[in-house]
């Protein structure tokens, strides 16, 4: 009799180190992310990738002007962790974007020919400063978290691939110069039709040009690093770049049309600015002036734009085992 109590209890033992052991795992998790919901903020700097600006990645940084006039984008999110090595994210972001045709002064005035890109560039004087909201939905997947158990994945560093869907407005500018003092100032140019687009045209135009949507659909798709201090706190760095269906973030697409058209289709105040916005060559070359009808822009190139942000997350506690243990 007394065997078969010891034999019992000791069979009790053993189920319950098992269930235990099932329960909490012997490996720490303190950094594999379990399922649940978190909250994070962003703040970095942002990029406009368009055809105003210089025409190669390296010159656009080290133009020796980019540092003057950087533009910044911050927003909030929400995530929900699926599995370590997934997670879904809806945020909302609120910034600038910037980019000059001064950026290929450098260049320019060393070109050995006037038809040069750079100069070409300069000469055009062009520039933007667009403020854009965008609220995107993304996936982020951890490359070392796909098993939970492995040495990888209990790493504080964890690098990750993020792409999504977005949607974004914005409202284009840009600077108005007095021919007499030479100063600037910025101007919105959404309803100037510099390039005559949205014009009811009485007749053809070589280069018609379609009405501006301001409200566009982006692709996002980027790489991060993450950071985990601890069980609910996190921080980060990611690089996130945003494909555009619209060759109008810029405002510079298509081509110059006539001072003529500007004066029939728009009202009298907004056609005196635009007849000077439109083509601010003269301020770099006095006595320039583009020809109607030529190319000011490529609208073959759709535009697109960039951020470099800082991450900080905190993660909700959840008591929940998580279904990969």
């Amino acid at each position: 009799m007394r065997k078969k109590i010891v034999r019992s209890l000791f069979a009790l033992c053993v189920s319950a180190a098992s269930l235990s052991a099932y329960a909490q795992p012997a490996i720490p998790r303190e950094y594999v992310e379990h399922p649940g919901f978190s909250i994070g903020m962003n703040f970095g700097a942002t990029d406009l990738w368009g055809d105003v600006g210089t025409q190669s990645l390296v010159d656009h940084y080290t133009n020796g002007k980019y540092f003057d006039k950087m533009c910044f984008m911050g927003g909030l999110f929400g995530r929900f962790t699926a599995h370590p090595m997934l997670a879904a994210r809806l945020g909302v972001n609120y910034g600038t974007l910037y980019a000059t045709d001064a950026w290929n002064e450098k260049k320019a005035l060393t070109a050995s020919s006037v038809e040069a890109d750079a100069f070409q560039r300069y000469l055009r004087n062009q520039d933007i400063k667009a403020n854009i909201w965008e609220s995107t939905f993304q996936l982020e997947f951890f490359l070392f978290r796909s098993n939970s158990e492995s040495a990888a994945a209990r790493r504080r560093w964890q690098p990750y691939l993020t792409a999504g869907v977005g949607v974004f407005h914005y409202r284009p500018f840009s600077t108005f110069i007095d021919r007499t003092t030479r100063a600037e100032k910025w101007v919105y140019v959404g309803d100037l039709g510099l390039e005559g687009e949205g014009f009811e045209y009485d007749d053809p135009t070589p280069g018609y040009a379609m009405k501006t949507k301001f409200w566009q659909v982006n692709v996002p798709a980027g790489i991060g690093l993450r950071f985990d201090m601890n069980d609910r706190m996190s921080w980060g760095i990611e690089y996130l770049y945003r494909v555009t269906f619209t060759d109008r973030l810029d405002n510079v697409s298509g081509d110059y049309v006539s001072a003529e058209y500007l004066e029939r289709y728009l009202t009298p105040e907004k056609a005196a600015v635009a007849k000077e916005m439109y083509d601010k060559s003269w301020a770099i070359q006095p006595g320039a002036k583009q020809e109607a009808w030529t190319k000011r822009g490529n609208n073959e190139n759709k535009d697109s734009y960039s951020s470099l942000s800082l991450m900080l997350i905190y993660k909700f506690k959840s008591n929940k085992i998580p279904w990969w243990f």
